[in-house]
Order: C-alpha cells, then sequence, then structure tokens
C-alpha cells in the first residue's frame, strides 16, 4: 500500500510536527527485542505485559496485526520477531521513514509494511487484521473517531489492545497543582516527550469507549511506582520493585485500581 498524504486538522499538525522535529533531533534507535526473546517475563510492567498478550494471541492463531500509531516502529519490530506480519502507520513522515529504516536494519522489512495515515481515517480495508495493538496513541487522537476505525478494520471477534495514561483521583489533581506542575512540568517538551495536544484518558473517555465496546476490560498499572522518577536503583537491577509491589497491591486491594495511573484496555469487535 502507498502511503496516503491525509487531510489534517489543526490538532494533527501539531502532532505531525512535533513528531517529525522529535525524529530529527532523538540519538540513533536501538531496539531491544527482550520482551519477546527468551523466558523471562515481567507481567507487573505494562508494556512487557502488551508483548505478553501479542504473544498469547500469536499462539493461538493470529497472524496479521495493526500496530495503531506505531511511532518509529520500535514496537511493530517485536511483534515482527513474535512472527505476525505487520501493518503500522503513523502521522508522522520522519516517523515512518524511521521504522521502514529500522525494519531493514533489523532484518524485519519483508514482515512489516509501514504508511502515513491518521488514526481517525484510516485506509485499511474492513476486517483486515486478527489483532490491533496500540501504544500510548488513544490520548493523542480523536478518541471516538479512532475506536470507531480500530473496529471496522477489525476481523469479528477479534481482539483490539492498547497500553494508555489515565487520570487518576486524588494523583491528578496534585498533578495539575501549581506545586505538582513545578515539580513535574506538564508543558510541550522534546526532552521530556510531551505533545502540546496530548492527554490523559479521563473517566468519560472509557465511558464512550465502553458504550462502543462492550466487553472492554482494564488492567491496571502504576501506583506506587509513580516514584521511579524519583528514585535510583543499582544499575544491576532491571526492572522496578515498585512496579511488582504495584502488582500485589492491586491484585490484593482491588478497590484501589482506581488510583492507577495507567491501564491496558482490551476488547473485541463483536462477532
Amino acid at each position: 500500500m502507498a502511503s496516503v498524504q491525509p487531510v489534517l486538522t489543526d490538532r494533527q499538525i501539531r502532532e505531525r510536527a512535533y513528531y517529525d522535529e522529535y525524529v530529527r533531533r532523538r540519538a540513533r534507535r536501538v531496539v531491544s527485542f527482550a520482551p519477546v526473546l527468551g523466558r523471562e517475563r515481567r507481567p507487573w510492567n505494562a508494556y512487557w505485559r502488551m508483548f505478553e498478550l501479542a504473544r498469547d494471541l500469536f499462539d493461538a492463531g493470529a497472524r496479521r496485526l495493526l500496530d495503531f500509531g506505531s511511532g518509529d516502529g520500535g514496537s511493530a519490530l517485536l511483534y515482527a520477531r513474535i512472527g505476525y506480519e505487520v501493518e503500522g502507520f503513523d502521522i508522522s513522515e520522519a516517523n515512518v521513514a524511521l521504522a521502514r529504516e529500522l525494519a531493514q536494519q533489523y532484518g524485519l522489512a519483508d514482515r512489516t509494511r509501514f504508511t502515513v495515515q491518521a488514526a481517525e481515517r484510516l485506509e485499511y480495508p474492513d476486517e483486515s487484521f486478527d489483532v490491533v495493538m496500540g501504544m500510548d496513541i488513544l490520548h493523542h487522537v480523536e478518541l471516538r473517531g479512532a475506536v470507531a476505525e480500530c473496529l471496522r478494520v477489525l476481523k469479528p471477534g477479534c481482539p483490539a489492545i492498547f497500553h494508555e495514561p489515565v487520570e487518576a483521583p486524588v494523583f491528578d489533581p496534585v498533578r495539575n497543582s501549581r506545586l505538582g506542575r513545578w515539580l513535574v512540568p506538564k508543558e510541550a517538551s522534546f526532552e521530556r516527550h510531551v505533545t502540546e495536544d496530548e492527554r490523559k484518558l479521563t473517566p468519560g473517555d472509557i465511558t464512550a469507549i465502553r458504550a462502543m465496546c462492550p466487553d472492554l476490560t482494564l488492567e491496571p498499572y502504576l501506583l506506587l511506582s509513580r516514584l521511579d522518577r524519583f528514585v535510583r536503583y543499582p544499575r544491576r537491577l532491571r526492572w522496578s520493585p515498585l512496579e511488582r509491589l504495584d502488582q500485589v497491591t492491586f491484585e490484593a486491594l482491588p478497590v484501589v485500581r482506581r488510583f492507577a495511573g495507567k491501564v491496558v484496555l482490551q476488547f473485541s469487535k463483536p462477532a
């Protein structure tokens, strides 16, 4: 499929310009395949959980995967290493060019295809994919239009899985206070990888998704591990003890799940 030049809204134009410049500024990309190679599992880490779910679906017979908002292609390459035939799209031409370059570099160009598209109006035919995966994309786009397109391109009964930040009571009011903004600024930044228009999913957003996808489920992440940005762990420790503690806490005290700062959302296209 040839790249399509979409007609963009003002917000989409800002997002595209941000990521074109972000790619230009960042250091050369190195892709780690650790989450899909070897026997190590980190179910307490939301990103590793995404790849665990993708691997389980592949083992169950899924073969065509859409990386929904594929960015620089890093996640798509891991899905391709699992064995998927992967399509990816992004609104940024620079991201798509980098994704193609990385696919060549890591010998996965024959299993991946990247195009320039907008999430709210995709060019893929109806019912094209066995699974849709998205990493931190829904909070950058017009939610209802993007979810509708996600459902359109999925085959009946097939799943979509997204990793997203969400608003949480107590934490986000503090985070948005003057003190919180002083401690951790929220303005657009290339250093912190924050765009002008991104925003966490709200309870209203979750309700809107559930109205379209009644089987929606949420796995909570990020409770005490919010403090990881302020903690220095020994270099030999490759994972966060606070993430593991979060998993134990969510399982032991389901009432605190509403305070999670990230979720893995799963829903499927009605059969």
